[in-house]
């Protein structure tokens, strides 16, 4: 067996597999939707030691005009493939975390709650340890399955994750999350499934509708604490009082709602995106010393100081 004998959709442009709708040609496309889907794929793929890069929704990141000169793995679905055991959840990542977030809440399980809306898989979310209102995914971790890009499949505890703020140690290892296994509170479903409607209208309120405009969500973490401020300050505040809403390049331009958020405006390429998160992050080194730290990722050939990324194997 060998890529070959897989269902390859070749020379694909990926810009609409990414909610930037931006992004060129990849050397093939692959869809994969469940665990085993996954690990034929990569299997394969390792077989022929054939690059290539995974994505899911395609909500954090950002494609080169060029594309990319490998395979790329699609791992998403519309299928709830999810499973329920007292407090306990397994999940594809190929999932949607806003569905998993619905599915914990109808069930009266606290602690995704807190997610819903949030664009993107399950396996996104894992690597980079999404979150909102002070939690995050890695918080009720319990495993994690995986398979390596060489195609060897692990079981990951919590701690063999190594989560921290909007990041874990998946970055550094490459290795991709096939599902996962999280541990719950259970709570009141009445009060659980209230406060679900509260917090997608907070995201409506600060957060672009992604049909209309489409982008990668908030681009820079959040800062650090400092000795004056006990939890993370808001990166977005940051770039408003810089100026950062006045900031366009080319078709790129920043949300009006939210400082720390790029939309894709007309005749925008990716490469307008980069120069502009470059002009955000030189605005807030100027007026605070403050140096930013990406939240999306770029992916592919971009000019500047970029170079290549490290999610491609």
């Amino acid at each position: 067996m060998s890529v070959s004998d897989l269902d390859v959709v070749e020379n694909t442009i990926l810009a609409p597999y990414t909610t930037f709708q931006l992004g060129g040609p990849c050397k093939g496309l692959l869809f994969c939707q469940s665990p085993k889907d996954l690990e034929y794929t990569i299997k394969q793929l390792a077989a022929d030691n054939e690059r290539f890069i995974l994505i899911g929704g395609g909500s954090n990141l950002v494609i080169s005009d060029q594309g990319v000169d490998c395979y790329v793995v699609r791992y998403a679905t519309q299928n709830p493939l999810i499973e329920c055991s007292g407090n306990k959840i397994t999940v594809a990542a190929s999932v949607s975390l806003d569905v998993l977030a619905e599915f914990a809440t109808e069930k009266g399980l606290a602690g995704l709650t807190c997610l819903s809306g949030i664009p993107g898989t399950v396996g996104g979310a894992v690597v980079g340890n999404a979150g909102a209102f002070g939690k995050q995914i890695g918080d009720v971790i319990e495993t994690v399955e995986v398979i390596t890009p060489q195609g060897q499949l692990k079981t990951l505890s919590k701690e063999d994750c190594g989560f921290s703020y909007r990041d874990s140690r998946l970055k550094e290892t490459k290795d991709i999350v096939m599902a996962i296994t999280v541990s719950l509170a259970a709570t009141e479903v009445a009060q659980s499934v209230a406060q679900r409607p509260e917090i997608l209208a907070l995201r409506r309120e600060k957060h672009p509708d992604l049909m209309e405009h489409p982008c990668a969500g908030s681009f820079f973490r959040n800062i650090e604490p400092t000795s004056s401020a006990e939890k993370r300050q808001a990166a977005g505040w940051f770039l408003d009082q810089a100026g950062g809403k006045e900031l366009s390049h080319g078709g790129a331009k920043i949300f009006e709602k939210h400082a720390n958020i790029i939309v894709k405006g007309d005749a925008c390429t990716a490469q307008d995106v980069y120069e502009l998160h470059v002009k955000m992050a030189y605005l807030v080194k100027k007026k605070f010393d403050l140096d930013l730290v990406r939240e999306v990722r770029f992916v592919g050939s971009f000019s500047g100081e970029i170079g290549k990324q490290d999610i491609i194997w």
